[in-house]
């Protein structure tokens, strides 16, 4: 089998919605407070970035140098190197593919600060919806953002988000395939290390992990344009179906934060209370954002 077929064996539930627009209202009462996932199509339509193209990102190049992910995306290896550098690899790996070629797969630009580090960038994304976001986190939403940028064939293994926040998650070039499998069938995944699951959803070891057969899957295709709504501790697997360009942003509400500092009694990284305590202490006492970023900031780095 090559990397870019599957072999699905887990049951397929409901499609996951799809939604033209959504207010804010309705984004938070049929979701976010039901623990649904939603895709929301036609609130990134005028935004700049649905053209990038690896030469723009070339141009714009400044000498700084960024973490790209070598090997599993679990393992956490880095190797430091230029926006542009990386750009090259990834264009000659989708070339050689395009010529019928196996190359070996390349790094994977993975949960980058990119706003915080470029911010003449942020024009791009805007307007941003940030009305689907707390109110606490408007001021600077774009401090918030992880990015990602990798190859036709990337994967991100099945997880759940560190910290159990919610994740608003952007398509803005290329195509992604989610699988997703909601937090309450956790104990079904084979979780290690806290969040990876030891199951692969394409093709389970049914002999090695018999738990595995209960689990119910939902999968989406996400295109350019496309905001994946993930609530808090659903699992997601991520491929990636072609060159892509996307980015996220982890978000608490007073409730899951709450939950989230309660994972110190679920064994959860002492690091994971910190960070949820600061997130609790801004979203339910009121401490402005501008406060607590500071002492929050080195979560973006944490997390990949």
């Amino acid at each position: 089998m090559n990397h870019l077929e599957f072999i699905d064996q887990l049951e397929i539930t409901n499609e996951v919605p799809i939604a033209n627009t959504i207010s804010r209202d309705t984004f938070y009462k049929q979701y976010v407070n039901k623990g649904k996932p939603v895709v929301i199509r036609g609130m990134t339509s005028s935004w700049k970035a649905l053209e990038w193209n690896t030469e723009y990102f070339k141009s714009k190049e400044r000498g700084v140098k960024i973490p790209i992910k070598m090997g599993k995306i679990e393992e956490g290896r880095k190797e430091q190197m230029l926006l542009s550098n990386y750009i090259q690899f990834l264009d000659k790996y989708e070339e050689d593919l395009k010529n019928g070629l196996t190359p070996e797969m390349i790094g994977y630009l993975h949960d980058l600060p990119f706003f915080y580090m470029f911010p003449e960038y942020v024009s791009d994304i805007t307007p941003f919806p940030k009305e689907l976001l707390p109110k606490w986190y408007w001021s600077d939403w774009q401090d918030y953002i992880q990015f990602f940028m990798g190859s036709t064939g990337s994967l991100t293994p099945l997880h759940f988000d560190t910290l159990l926040t919610n994740n608003l998650f952007f398509q803005v070039v290329g195509k992604k395939r989610f699988i997703l499998i909601d937090g309450d069938q956790k104990d079904l995944c084979y979780i290690r290390g806290w969040r990876w699951a030891n199951i692969d959803p394409t093709k389970p070891d049914y002999n090695k992990f018999p738990k595995a057969k209960g689990i119910k899957k939902m999968e989406v295709i996400l295109e350019p344009g496309d905001i994946l709504y993930m609530p808090s501790g659903m699992l997601h697997q991520v491929h990636g179906l072609s060159h892509s360009i996307s980015f996220n942003i982890d978000w608490h509400t007073p409730k899951t934060a709450r939950n989230g500092v309660a994972t110190l009694l679920k064994g959860a990284p002492l690091k994971n209370i910190y960070y949820n305590t600061l997130l609790y202490l801004g979203l339910s006492l009121n401490i402005p954002a501008k406060r607590i970023f500071p002492l929050y900031k080195s979560y973006l780095n944490y997390v990949s």
